[in-house]
């Protein structure tokens, strides 16, 4: 697939109210009708774009922000995101060495003959304001997974076009108004802000103390919208920053482990030994092992 933003080397810049100014890019599907991607650790932001085409994408592991068309929502496991050519949007993972993302991109003539075989005109979907995130619980996950899966690996060409003209409206069937569909909250934009600030070093490293100070708000109110709108403490959010800094530093191979400890904002090594452990389910020296470049580094799976 053409389309992928990782290592083009741009980060979209945002102005107030998390609004990307600058050029967004527009990607395309160059010479093909269908394309595929399973990623692991994935980088921690992808710039704002728009397509020329449509795309389904699962997370299938770990957590981020899906900051679309002015609106900021969490990323989980389970969810399940129908993007149309219009939609401008982009990504924030909250640990890019603990995420897995299946993508399957698909031409605008392919969702017309979806919306064919669904009974319905392309604008409903194109011109309502649908909700484009849905959350997934099993068995449906498992089932959606299975298929994303096989798509990847059937070769370009007619049992590739069977396949999609199958499955496709069984995807966008989830995103129809009705019981099939679980609606998520946006995050608010004071939350969504607040993030964005907590991705910088200095900040996630003071900890639980500069988030309060940042967020301006009572550490009551703070608590309580982080375990509605990020489904984590904000203590939990903190080390998630951290750990992921972690591992870029452990992967980059020039620190001893307490340094890195310390660089991170821990005070103790015990429990940044726990922490990591149980982000990445090993060791910081059995996670550089299985990581290092040449390896075919594939996140977490330690």
């Amino acid at each position: 697939m053409n389309s992928d933003l990782r290592g083009c080397g741009c980060r979209d810049k945002e102005g107030r109210g998390g609004k990307p100014s600058g050029e967004v890019p527009r990607l395309t599907l160059k010479g093909e009708e269908c394309g595929f991607q399973h990623q692991f650790s994935v980088r921690e932001t992808y710039p704002f774009h728009t397509h020329t085409f449509y795309e389904f994408f699962l997370i299938n592991k770990g957590k981020g922000i899906h900051r679309i068309n002015g609106s900021s929502v969490l990323l989980s496991e389970g969810s399940f995101v129908f993007v149309r050519p219009s939609d401008r949007h982009g990504y924030d993972f909250l640990n890019q060495y603990d995420l897995e993302l299946i993508n399957i991109s698909f031409l605008p003539s392919i969702f017309e003959k979806i919306c064919g075989l669904l009974g319905c005109a392309p604008s409903f979907f194109t011109d309502s304001p649908l909700c484009l995130q849905t959350e997934l619980a099993e068995p449906v996950l498992s089932d959606i997974r299975k298929k994303m899966l096989h798509v990847g690996g059937l070769e370009p060409g007619a049992a590739r076009r069977l396949y999609l003209n199958a499955v496709l409206p069984y995807f966008l069937y989830h995103f129809c108004p009705g019981p099939a569909l679980q609606e998520v909250d946006p995050l608010p934009g004071w939350l969504s802000s607040l993030i964005r600030r907590m991705e910088e070093p200095e900040n996630f490293i003071e900890g639980l103390p500069r988030l309060i100070s940042l967020a301006n708000v009572s550490q009551e109110y703070l608590n309580r919208s982080f375990r509605r709108y990020l489904h984590m403490s904000p203590t939990e959010f903190i080390n998630m920053r951290r750990m992921d800094f972690a591992a870029s530093l452990i992967l980059e191979n020039r620190m001893e482990i307490i340094d890195i400890c310390q660089e991170c904002g821990f005070r103790n090594l015990s429990y940044f030994y726990r922490v990591f452990q149980r982000q990445y389910g090993c060791a910081p020296g059995e996670f550089l092992r299985k990581n290092r470049p040449g390896r075919g580094r594939k996140g977490s799976n330690c």
